[in-house]
């Protein structure tokens, strides 16, 4: 191991003490309310009562909607960007019981993100995956929750990031069931979508444009459908001084809610799955079509968990 290698696992531990310090000082303090944190529960019950946080979720099962709803436990998604999209979308799959939650992001909590997240401000200077599990596993402590604050892009950290992918199954002896990216950077997109063939791994694409006024999302299976080449968004805004996109909490919640479904569908086999959906919010529009591989790609076809 190497002097810089140490000095990184150094600044990794410090990191971690300062979110411990941050999450004592805040259930120490005696301004908030009180913090009630229910029981792990084995199974996911059907019964209809108020304490049963699954009934609702189980009634899917007896109207007939979902043939095992409590697949979803076997299930683990990956989710990379926790930004107004993936934010929502963590929140969402963790209140239907997902089984488990890896979560990539390497930036902070800033008081402009107070607009279309669920952060609060004393969070500020938080790692977003940090403040995202915290939240999270308060909602649902039978999700388990995998962490990683790091940069997917950077050439450090590709091969840790396709490595805790083939790794990220539930019992660790396999890779994840999805990928699912929630990044405007569309290098970081590709490499997603590079990783999800090497692994023969459905990864699903969503995506707000820079105006918060369209949004797309889109599922990409090796060898099944097309990839990124169809996706109806590939640019965005360069970061400059004094420059941001728009965002709206309304869109980022809408292609959010859009991809839980989508996920839960593929997982589970119920509905029709969308390969490609796009959101106008000037129009009210939604289009909805079918990808198809590009026939110079050769790879092979991943079975479909919920069949």
């Amino acid at each position: 191991m190497t002097t810089s290698d140490l000095r990184g696992q150094v600044g990794r531990i410090q990191n971690q003490v300062k979110e411990i310090q941050e999450v004592v000082r805040m259930y120490s303090s005696t301004t908030g309310p009180r913090r009630v944190r229910r029981s792990k529960m084995d199974v996911m019950s059907q019964e209809v009562q108020d304490t049963n946080p699954y009934s609702r979720l189980m009634a899917l099962k007896t109207m007939g909607v979902v043939k095992n709803y409590e697949r979803v436990r076997d299930f683990s998604v990956a989710v990379i960007g926790i930004g107004g999209v993936g934010v929502s979308l963590v929140e969402m799959l963790t209140r239907c019981g997902i089984g488990k939650l890896i979560i990539y992001d390497y930036d902070t909590i800033e008081l402009a993100n107070m607009n279309k997240m669920f952060y609060r401000p004393e969070q500020s200077g938080w790692n977003k995956t940090m403040a995202c599990r915290h939240y999270c596993s308060e909602l649902n402590p039978d999700t388990t929750f995998e962490v990683h604050n790091m940069n997917i892009a950077t050439d450090e950290n590709r091969a840790k990031f396709k490595e805790t992918l083939a790794s990220g199954s539930l019992d660790r002896k396999g890779a994840v069931s999805m990928i699912v990216g929630c990044v405007d950077n569309l290098e970081a997109r590709q490499l997603m979508e590079q990783v999800s063939e090497e692994l023969q791994v459905p990864f699903m694409d969503a995506v707000v444009a820079d105006d918060a006024m369209s949004g797309s999302v889109q599922l990409i299976i090796p060898g099944r459908t097309g990839g990124l080449e169809a996706a109806p968004i590939k640019s965005h805004m360069q970061k400059r001084p004094g420059t941001c996109p728009a965002s709206l909490p309304t869109t980022d919640s809408i292609i959010a809610g859009i991809t839980g479904q989508n996920v839960l569908k593929y997982l589970l086999g119920f509905g029709e799955v969308a390969f490609l959906i796009q959101y106008n919010a000037i129009t009210n529009d939604f289009q909805s079509r079918m990808t198809y591989p590009d026939p110079r790609k050769a790879s092979a076809v991943p079975a479909t968990p919920g069949a």
